[in-house]
């Protein structure tokens, strides 16, 4: 007797269990893939023709995300913090237009490798961050464009993008807490030594633009935060709001004198505001940083308390504002 008609159904039964199996590893796959599986973000920047005049011979098309990310950071910084060359400023503005492109329409986050090192060469540029984002700085604006070159004046070199470009880049690199905490603390030391830097003989108008500008850009990292909270899960919110609270207040020294370190002083009495804040509430109290930061600069440098008042409310109002046109930007 033929024994084929019994084979048959052991095969089917057999073809069944292994297209079960192949469906449960897709999608256990699917469920466990890193964010960065869902484009291969370093391999099309390392392919990108500005990316690679930008780093010339320091990479030529290696999609490794560290190595990327060394290597950015190696062709737009230099031995000196905040100084850099025409061709270094070059790379970085080559690099955020090309992040920018590759990144608007694909799918997944800025894997951590490339993202700190990207953080901590733009963090160098954070003079130029901090006038890129706050708006009515003309200069800025006249050479945003992409085909823009860097400049040069009497405070060193200088480069310019899009607001909506660095706004994009900024949103892609906070997906990583510590890329997030990299650039709210450079951006906080900057704003300190911009207040400690206005004469007390200056006008009002100087205080008032000092205030604004740190207000609007304190505000719209407010805002990119809020939106990395909206596309996790719970768990996923709480772990980055403790790595970033974790970061923010490593430094638990006192505030300096602010007669010996007036900078300090503000960027520490700030610090001491959001620890005391405590980790649960650490996007509540970020975005009360402008006004308490004007505060600590209007104490310690003795101002006159109405025009500390008024700084304050400058401060706050412009926060809220950079908040809502950050968020409605981001969408």
């Amino acid at each position: 007797m033929s024994t084929t008609p019994q084979r048959r159904p052991v095969r089917l039964a057999v073809g069944a269990v292994v297209l079960c199996l192949a469906l449960v590893v897709g999608v256990v796959l699917w469920l466990t893939r890193s964010p960065d599986q869902g484009t291969d973000y370093c391999g099309k920047l390392s392919e990108d023709k500005r990316v690679a005049a930008a780093l010339g011979s320091v990479q030529r098309q290696d999609p490794d995300c560290a190595r990327l990310g060394r290597a950015i950071r190696q062709a737009t910084t230099g031995d000196q913090a905040g100084v850099h060359s025409l061709r270094q400023a070059q790379a970085m503005k080559n690099v955020l237009i090309a992040v920018d492109d590759v990144t608007r329409d694909g799918d997944g986050s800025l894997d951590p490798a490339l993202a700190v090192p990207l953080t901590e060469a733009l963090s160098d540029y954070m003079p130029d961050y901090v006038k890129i984002t706050a708006p009515g700085q003309v200069e800025y604006v006249r050479r945003a464009g992409d085909s823009a070159p860097p400049w040069s004046d009497d405070e060193g070199v200088h480069m310019s993008v899009f607001p909506l470009t660095l706004l994009h880049v900024t949103r892609q690199l906070a997906d990583s807490p510590a890329a997030y905490a990299q650039l709210r603390v450079a951006a906080t030391r900057e704003i300190a030594e911009e207040f400690a830097g206005v004469p007390r003989a200056a006008g009002h108008e100087r205080f008032e633009a000092a205030a604004g500008g740190a207000g609007y850009v304190l505000g719209a990292l407010d805002a990119v935060a809020e939106d990395v909270r909206e596309d996790l899960g719970e768990d996923g919110r709480r772990d980055w709001r403790a790595d970033v609270f974790a970061r923010l207040t490593k430094d638990a020294s006192a505030p300096p004198s602010y007669h010996d370190d007036p900078s300090g002083h503000i960027v520490k009495a700030w610090g001491g505001k959001l620890r005391s804040g405590g980790e649960d509430q650490v996007l509540t109290t970020l975005e009360t940083q402008a006004g308490e930061m004007v505060r600590a600069w209007g104490e310690g440098a003795a101002l006159d308390p109405r025009l500390r008042a008024s700084l304050q409310k400058k401060a706050r109002d412009v926060s809220a504002l950079g908040l809502h046109e950050t968020a409605r930007s981001l969408g």
